[in-house]
């Protein structure tokens, strides 16, 4: 078997499964199911159930403190996206897209949130900013 399917399959399942216990999880979904949609059509639905299931379990677990089951479900799907690119070599792009944006999308998380109070009194001044700030006085 070629080490390149491997490689792309484990990434994606370990993508996906991080991606089901994340805020954005619906996307991940749908970038799965679309996938099947396209290269194995017949098999779509049984995947998007696959997928809502193995989440809840996910998720009740993590919450359980139990690790072993995420490495379970990694495996799992690996084993799915394996089975994949072994029957439709050509979703090889695809897969490697949709990997590389849950990726980007966990490395970057949620927008960090800013909170700033200031208080002035007499002939006080205040300038804050949550990023860049140029100031000029006459």
């Amino acid at each position: 078997m070629d080490p390149q399917i491997v490689a792309v399959a484990g990434a994606a399942g370990t993508a996906i499964v991080s991606a089901m216990a994340a805020d954005g999880w619906q996307r991940a979904r749908d970038g799965v199911v679309a996938l099947w949609q396209r290269f194995r059509p017949e098999s779509a639905e049984a995947v998007h159930a696959d997928f809502e299931g193995n989440r809840r379990v996910l998720v009740d677990s993590l919450q359980a403190g139990d690790e072993r089951t995420r490495a379970a479900l990694i495996a799992a799907w690996n084993g799915y996206f394996l089975g994949l690119l072994v029957a439709q070599p050509n979703a090889l792009d695809a897969l490697r897209h949709l990997n590389t944006v849950l990726t980007q999308e966990s490395a970057s998380g949620p927008p960090p949130s800013l909170k700033m109070t200031a208080h002035a009194s007499g002939k006080a001044q205040v300038f804050q900013a949550g990023r860049d700030q140029k100031i000029t006085q006459s």
